[in-house]
């Protein structure tokens, strides 16, 4: 008898485990614990940023500003640009 006591005391002590996980799982880190922090994602303020990695910030946002100057006094939208890609069943249609 007492082997099938410990297989039942086996048996709902895994459940009552699996139900611990589940509820943790569902309940506690959704609502109570920071999910930010968990993740490792922290705010960052403007004075945890090194100076040169602002410096290449303004760098690089500044490169795109003038790209995209560029290209406007070209006249020369994004669609103009992607007009040559086409669908990839074009070659299939009977009639072109």
């Amino acid at each position: 008898m007492a082997r099938g006591q410990s297989g039942k005391q086996l048996v709902t002590f895994a459940v009552a485990a699996t139900v611990s996980a589940i509820g943790i799982g569902t309940i506690y880190l959704p609502f109570m614990a920071d999910r930010d922090k968990l993740r490792g994602l922290f705010e960052e303020g403007e004075e945890q940023i090194p100076e040169g990695a602002r410096r290449e910030i303004r760098d690089i946002m500044r490169k795109e500003a003038m790209e995209k100057k560029a290209q406007q006094e070209e006249g020369v939208s994004v669609q103009q640009e992607k007009k040559g890609a086409g669908s990839m069943w074009s070659s299939f249609r009977r009639n072109q």
